[in-house]
């Protein structure tokens, strides 16, 4: 008998972590959620939305996992953390059309997908995503981090509250520090400082606001 999840979102990304979930693991997705803000519908991908503010009534935890498809890491940290509170369980999930090995470690609410290779002895934490990404052996990915599309050399740490852009490079033994934004095609060939921010222009003042991030990477 599969195992019951609820998945809050209600964009593309949470349609891929439905389909994924359904197709590639022992969880039937029975419901989706959303803050009651965005809640405008009562249904996504044919299955029933409901308010997260009372999903503890309607799904307990008991009964009832969360996986928390978000792609923005703030966002994500602060609904993981409600749902903990909430006392919910999270899956991983780590696609079997991945290439990884045994000695793989993750924490909770990790989402590898199907173009991910990942050398031995890498440790991912919690709440973190992985989009067709190349890891190496010995790298350390911290918590709340979203990297898509990726590379890193072997032996590299990267913090929380990080984001690693399409085809981004890390030399190996190079340390990310937490809150970093490495942007589309960036190579790093050095640690870096907390709240970096790096775009293809080079190195952009540390410490911006979300709105100034926001227009760097939407331009």
């Amino acid at each position: 008998m599969k195992k019951k999840l609820v998945i809050y979102g209600v964009g593309k990304f949470a349609e891929y972590v439905g389909y994924v979930f359904e197709n590639d693991t022992d969880y039937k997705v029975i419901s989706y959620c959303i803050e009651d803000e965005f809640l405008k519908q009562n249904s996504f991908c044919n299955k029933p939305l409901t308010s997260f503010e009372n999903l503890n009534d309607e799904f307990p935890p008991d009964e009832f996992s969360i996986f928390i498809a978000v792609g923005n890491n703030k966002i994500r940290e602060r609904l993981y953390n409600r749902a903990t509170e909430l006392g919910y369980n999270f899956p991983s999930y780590i696609s079997t059309k991945s290439s990884h090995w045994e000695n793989l470690i993750i924490g909770k609410n990790v989402f590898i997908d199907e173009g991910c290779v990942l050398q031995p002895f890498i440790s991912i934490s919690d709440n973190t995503i992985l989009f067709t990404s190349q890891i190496g052996h010995h790298t350390r990915i911290g918590k709340h981090t979203l990297i898509s599309g990726s590379k890193t050399g072997g032996n590299v740490e990267i913090g929380d509250h990080c984001y690693l852009g399409l085809n981004a490079s890390i030399k190996q033994n190079v340390e990310i520090a937490s809150g970093t934004i490495i942007g589309m095609g960036c190579i790093i060939e050095k640690n870096v400082l907390e709240s970096s921010v790096f775009t293809h222009k080079g190195t952009t003042k540390r410490n911006l606001d979300a709105n100034q991030i926001s227009r760097l990477f939407l331009k």
